[in-house]
């Protein structure tokens, strides 16, 4: 997991020590200090700024290391790494370590209960070749002990699918809900459009749980299925009854690079909106 010394670390890693005691996970905690491109040389300037920036990497990890048990984390390792850029950074990292996920907390200046996507997390969402995990704002606040339940974002996808399948083999006794997200097709400009507005939703909802009946058959685990319905993914969201222990499971884009994470429009909107943390999956899990 990235940890920066500010309050989106706490967040971070109280979604890792809910992860480690949910899955037995074992946990890296990681920090980027800015390093020089390759092309730059390797001067002695070079050298020893490198290695200046490595210190401070090195006490900022000690630092937060010294608060980790406060949110739950008593059991972890440590680990820097140099980039110019951190989510970058953060990927290669991971690859040295071998992990399986990458854990981060929102940029400055989002909501409590939201995540906002700053240029870390771009990177990270483009590029990863793990699964990315992302804490809420002031998580640290209202971690839970352990997850009660994996929610996957459904759609009549093959990533869907997979999401589906991934979060089924993860549950672990667990509850499993696939939540399908509807959007109202508003119809303007005729006497009949509420009445076209109900037909239009209640076909996209019938067809919807078809797939997800399909889907869940499929799939031959136990799991509920749930739909929401909003005029946009926020309010859709926010009419599904959230407990708070749940981690949101979502699949990335079909338009994603070939075993990487890639967020679509609706993946982006939903990252944006879910009050609990999120995981989402690189295409091709």
């Amino acid at each position: 997991m990235g940890v920066t010394p500010d309050a989106s670390a706490a967040d971070a890693m109280s979604l890792a020590s809910v992860l480690q005691s949910s899955f037995a996970a074992e946990v890296v905690l990681g920090n980027i200090f800015p390093a020089p491109a390759d092309s730059a040389g390797k001067t002695k300037v070079d050298a020893e700024w490198v290695a200046y920036m490595r210190s401070e990497s090195v006490e900022i990890l000690a630092d937060v290391a010294r608060d980790a048990d406060r949110w739950g984390l008593t059991e972890f390792t440590t680990a820097v790494h140099g980039h110019r850029s951190s989510g970058v950074g953060l990927i290669e990292l991971a690859e040295a370590v071998d992990a399986d996920l990458i854990v981060i907390g929102s940029a400055p200046g989002s909501a409590n209960g939201r995540f906002l996507i700053g240029s870390t997390a771009d990177q990270l969402l483009h590029g990863s070749h793990v699964p990315v995990a992302l804490a809420t704002t002031g998580y640290r606040r209202v971690r839970p002990d352990a997850l009660g339940r994996l929610v996957v974002a459904f759609q009549d996808t093959q990533e869907s699918r997979t999401a589906l399948r991934w979060a089924a083999d993860n549950v672990n006794g667990r509850r499993l809900t696939a939540l399908t997200i509807l959007l109202r097709h508003r119809v303007m400009g005729s006497q009949l459009a509420f009445d076209t507005e109900g037909l239009i939703t209640r076909q996209l909802a019938e067809d919807a749980q078809a797939a997800l009946d399909d889907a869940l058959l499929d799939l031959g685990a136990q799991a509920d299925a749930q739909m929401t319905v909003g005029d946009d993914a926020s309010s859709a969201i926010q009419r599904f009854d959230w407990n708070g222990d749940e981690l949101f499971v979502l699949a990335s884009s079909r338009g994603g690079v070939l075993r990487r994470v890639f967020l679509g429009d609706m993946t982006y909107k939903l990252v944006r909106a879910t009050p609990v943390p999120a995981l989402v999956l690189p295409r091709r899990t």
